[in-house]
């Protein structure tokens, strides 16, 4: 006879996990905690979800396809030969702020999930691809003279993402208590950073 799931309870699990996670962290999160919390045995629990991995992805699979619709929609909308100096600034200047007003809002209506990802290594490492895919499109269709093909640019393409993925954790951690208008005047101050040091190492490149 085929087991009947209820939804209601499923989602108490979710809840339960919701406050686990963040207060302990992934590694630290107890299965038997989160049941205890649900009111149910382990036992249970595992009747709907496999392990505490799967419990993670149903948490936060919502969570972080906002932050990648979020990234792919300014890759999906990335002009070509933005090679002026001052259109690119411009182009920088309105990705950032929509970067930033898309993570400040994820974060001030979901925080505990955006908290937990950010701590959880495998979808932590989601987002450092999506911001590294970003940057090298950025390059290649910005920044004519750079040949993407040498090891260099890959390696600090990667530098580059993990650092801003890195950068960003700290100010979330800091900002618990921040507001969301806070929030996106951090996060725009900081990537701008990051848009002066990828344009200064545009003006030293050579290819060779």
């Amino acid at each position: 006879m085929a087991q009947i799931l209820k939804p209601e309870l499923k989602e108490a699990i979710i809840q339960s996990a919701r406050n686990e996670f963040y207060t302990h962290g992934f590694e630290g999160a107890s299965m038997r905690n989160i049941a205890k919390a649900a009111h149910m045995t382990v036992g249970n629990l595992y009747r709907y979800f496999e392990n505490k991995e799967d419990l993670a992805d149903a948490l936060l699979s919502s969570t972080i396809d906002k932050l990648d619709k979020i990234i792919t929609g300014e890759i999906n909308n990335l002009p070509s030969n933005m090679i002026d100096d001052q259109r690119r600034t411009i182009e920088f200047d309105a990705r950032i702020r929509r970067l930033s007003m898309g993570f400040a809002h994820v974060f001030e209506t979901e925080r505990k999930e955006f908290m937990t990802l950010i701590r959880h290594q495998r979808m932590a490492d989601q987002v450092v691809s999506s911001i590294k895919k970003m940057l090298t499109l950025i390059i290649e269709r910005w920044f004519s003279q750079v040949d993407l093909f040498d090891r260099r640019i890959d390696m600090i393409t990667s530098m580059l993402a993990s650092a801003i993925f890195c950068g960003l954790v700290r100010l979330f951690e800091d900002s618990l208590e921040s507001g969301q208008e806070e929030i996106e005047w951090m996060i725009m101050t900081y990537l701008n950073l990051f848009t002066l040091m990828i344009s200064a190492g545009d003006l030293h490149y050579e290819k060779k």
